[in-house]
């Protein structure tokens, strides 16, 4: 259960990150007509904003996960050498598939309102779009892109499956950097081997 919870956390700025970009891309969607090319602009810059913040803060979630690793590392020799039974920090410890889950986690309502969608439109009626109009809101980051080409007024039925595409664009903002900043403590740990290796020696 600690580590559901923990996955939810980590998740957790990435979708509340979604809902405010969602909020500055509906006010972008609402600006007068005929301002077409700027629209698409500033929606293009609101992902870049949204990516930026999500990759930044992965990127450090990567560096602090290594260094606690690092620390389980330590703690793992210790428990060879003296047979102790020590604890380990497992669900924050560095794993590379990590990062990309804290995304995947933040697009779960996408995949559960279009499910929804799907067996309301499909198995019900056309009429029934509340859960993709939901999933567009939601998501609307995305979904503003298909709102300003969209030659209709309202968005087809069909038309709501581009806000997927957020199982794509988010677990790469938030996987990439996680891994980079892991990488960025191991270039660090392997200069501060080396020099300690250059002053002391090796030591067996």
């Amino acid at each position: 259960m600690k580590t559901i919870w923990f996955y939810l956390k980590q998740s957790l700025i990435s979708f509340v990150y979604l809902i405010f970009m969602a909020m500055t891309a509906m006010g972008i969607v609402m600006i007068g007509d005929n301002l077409l090319a700027l629209k698409i602009i500033l929606c293009i810059l609101n992902v870049g904003l949204y990516g930026f913040i999500v990759a930044a803060t992965s990127f450090k979630d990567g560096q602090s996960a290594l260094k606690v690793r690092i620390a389980n590392d330590l703690e793992r020799v210790q428990i060879i050498k003296t047979g102790e039974d020590r604890p380990l920090n497992l669900k924050e410890e560095y794993k590379a598939y990590k990062g990309f889950v804290f995304g995947l986690i933040s697009c779960i309502p996408c995949v559960v309102l279009l499910l929804v969608h799907t067996i309301l439109v499909f198995g019900v009626g056309h009429e029934y779009t509340g859960a993709g109009a939901i999933a567009g809101f939601i998501y609307m980051m995305f979904f503003a892109f298909v709102r300003l080409i969209s030659s209709a007024g309202e968005p087809s039925i069909y038309l709501f499956y581009f806000n997927l595409v957020c199982l794509v664009v988010v677990p790469v903002l938030t996987g990439v950097p996680y891994m980079l900043g892991a990488r960025k403590i191991e270039l660090q740990q392997k200069k501060i081997k080396e020099r300690q290796r250059q002053i002391y020696g090796d030591i067996n």
